[in-house]
């Protein structure tokens, strides 16, 4: 379900504007807790972003951000609703169908394009070339082990290939410790010899394999998005969305990697009430997505809202789902650290390695931003959670993807403790600044799922 307005239209003149200058914002949180003058802001950049994610849609013709490599020529889109702008990435002349939208944007908002040195077809059929089977390749530098290729994604601008590598081979899920001048030379290494296997050109970075993230509480049927639940492992997860699948049956859908033998028992974290059992017919490895059946045959389209710890049942409905554009804001909804926003796309359609080593193809990148409550994006815990962008002022949820793993440890700020991170008394809280999610388009369309709706 995807949500628009009318607004009048215009044409307008396209110029530049430095998208890396944008000041993030704090989605409000509820109750008041925001300054009116800082709530009327946030509703304000919240409206442009819905603008300029329609606009993004008509011109990627409602694809995914994967399937937008099906369009000639495109590279990638990017939208900065902090200044109600946008930036198209092409290679060659945009078609007139393109051209005609740029000419006739919304009221307020301006645009511009970007000569892009390969197409997203082209950087798709590069990054082909750095798998071997379902994962990425190792590669061999000069005086260091193999490294390991952790994440592929064509870069927004066009210009190349991002390669995250981690150099213990496999990955241990906490980086390598490195001086700046090693990882610099290992780094262009690395760029080199991934360039001349993939054949365009390419930077690296030294990215750790992705982590797992291995919760609200005491849920009941029927059973709500971004609850706590005890995985068949006996380790702490999230729920996320509520689903129909083809036969029809609601499921609550987590994270493959959490529990996917068939059978498995998903319990609620407190008391340890039965939610329902692995389905193995309705799950994606490559997706990191699993259906969990339910006993009680009941979910319903609502998210748990706030901190991991409250306990008084706050939560929002489910509108829709939406695709997602580099620069637009989302927030993370893990039930072991909570609620997150303020949390900025850095890139989407991107291959990453998970810790099972399973290549998920169709991954997206977030990062908390400097008005991001403590820089936190997700806490250790929070897989399965869904990512969602705030609509209608912040009242409900639109689904953007489902939390597969996590990237850049950082010090967890005080707030974040034992006693505020659900498992924090079975283990030390572990931060990040990053989140990588599985984008909701991919999952309902690769599962033949539908999206239960507040």
């Amino acid at each position: 379900m995807k949500h628009a307005t009318r607004h009048r239209w215009k044409a307008v003149v396209l110029p530049l504007a430095a998208l890396a200058a944008a000041v993030p914002f704090v989605l409000p949180a509820p109750a008041g807790a925001l300054p009116a003058s800082a709530a009327q802001d946030a509703a304000r950049i919240q409206s442009r972003q819905e603008v300029l994610d329609a606009v993004a849609d008509q011109i990627t013709q409602g694809l995914s951000e994967s399937d937008r490599a099906r369009i000639p020529g495109f590279a990638d889109i990017a939208v900065d609703p902090d200044h109600n702008h946008l930036r198209l990435y092409w290679k060659g002349t945009p078609p007139q169908r393109v051209r005609s939208i740029l000419a006739r944007l919304p009221h307020g908002v301006t645009a511009e394009v970007g000569s892009a040195r390969y197409s997203k077809a082209e950087l798709h059929a590069a990054r082909a070339k750095l798998l071997r089977g379902r994962t990425g390749m190792n590669l061999s530098v000069t005086g260091a082990s193999p490294v390991h290729i952790t994440s592929i994604a064509p870069a927004v601008d066009g210009s190349g290939l991002e390669v995250g590598y981690d150099s213990a081979a496999g990955g241990t899920g906490r980086k390598q410790s490195l001086t700046a001048a090693a990882e610099g030379t290992l780094s262009q290494q690395v760029a080199a010899a991934a360039g001349r296997a993939a054949g365009v050109r390419a930077v690296a970075i030294h990215r750790l394999q992705s982590v797992d993230l291995a919760s609200r509480q005491r849920d009941h049927s029927p059973w709500t998005g971004a609850s706590a639940l005890h995985n068949p492992g006996g380790g702490i997860c999230s729920g996320s969305f509520g689903v129909k699948n083809a036969q029809g049956q609601a499921m609550l859908t987590s994270a493959y990697h959490c529990g996917h033998t068939a059978g498995g028992r998903w319990t609620t974290w407190t008391g340890g009430d039965l939610v329902g059992t692995t389905d193995a017919s309705q799950e994606s490895p490559t997706d990191d997505v699993v259906g969990i059946k339910l006993p009680s045959g009941q979910a319903r389209g609502w998210l748990y809202d706030g901190a991991a710890t409250r306990t008084d049942g706050y939560a929002k409905p489910v509108t829709g789902w939406g695709h997602n554009n580099v620069g637009d804001y989302v927030c993370t909804d893990g039930a072991n650290g909570g609620v997150h926003c303020g949390v900025q796309i850095a890139q989407t359609d991107i291959g990453v390695t998970g810790p099972n080593n399973i290549y998920r193809p169709d991954v997206d990148l977030a990062y908390a931003t400097s008005s991001t409550p403590g820089g936190v994006a997700a806490v250790n815990g929070d897989s399965g959670g869904p990512v969602f962008a705030g609509v209608n002022n912040n009242t409900a949820d639109e689904a953007r993807g489902v939390i597969t793993a996590l990237d850049r440890t950082i010090t967890c700020p005080p707030a974040y403790n034992s006693n505020t991170v659900l498992d924090g008394h079975n283990r030390t809280p572990w931060c990040l600044a990053g989140v990588y999610y599985v984008p909701i388009s991919v999952i309902l369309h690769d599962m033949h799922w539908t999206l239960i709706t507040g």
